[in-house]
């Protein structure tokens, strides 16, 4: 059990990933005519604090709503897409 939490600990994420998460909030906004969706996650699998992340509107779902599960794709660190996980 020791190693896993280590293991937990040391996960990055800078790598191009896809990782689980919960979405804890959820704000769509406009910018200059563009729209986002600025929102929160915590990830499964990482203990650090959660992720504050501003998505285009285009790479997530039109309906996203705070307590979702969700996969997200994360590359150096920076959310760029947002998908529901397959059978849901």
């Amino acid at each position: 059990m020791a190693g896993r939490d280590r293991d937990r600990r040391g996960v990055t994420l800078l790598l191009p990933q896809n990782r689980a998460a919960l979405v804890l909030a959820v704000q769509p906004l406009d910018i200059h005519g563009d729209r986002y969706v600025d929102v929160t996650l915590r990830f499964d699998d990482y203990e650090g604090p959660p992720m504050a992340a501003r998505v285009s509107a285009r790479e997530c779902p039109a309906d996203l709503r705070q307590g979702e599960r969700v996969e997200a794709r994360v590359v150096m660190g920076v959310v760029t897409r947002l998908v529901r996980p397959h059978g849901t």
